[in-house]
């Protein structure tokens, strides 16, 4: 499996909105190449007679239970939380926390 260069976890490092130290992107990246060389070793296990499951459409109800919503408290209470000016139609608005790159 190919490595990944320091430019490439700045890159990630950026993405997280991390503001990272030379030495601790020499470190990341080295843990990052361990464990992608560790998961690597997946390519070497026999998988021949595994059949490829696609979806796990058969097998709900076997391994999650089903989702149940609970409102714990009103959405006017919620909406007493929420700093002037950011509640609207009952939901409240956040800043922009994702851009384009």
């Amino acid at each position: 499996m190919s490595q990944l260069s320091k430019e490439e976890i700045k890159h990630i490092a950026d993405l997280a909105k991390l503001k990272l130290t030379d030495n601790e992107l020499d470190k990341f990246a080295e843990e990052f190449n361990s464990i992608l060389d560790y998961v690597s070793q997946i390519k070497e296990c026999d998988t021949t007679g595994i059949e490829f499951e696609h979806n796990l459409h058969n097998f709900k109800g076997s391994v999650l239970q089903e989702d149940i919503s609970r409102l714990s408290l009103a959405t006017d209470e919620v909406l007493k939380n929420a700093t002037e000016g950011r509640s609207k139609g009952g939901y409240i608005r956040t800043s922009k926390i994702v851009s384009k790159e």
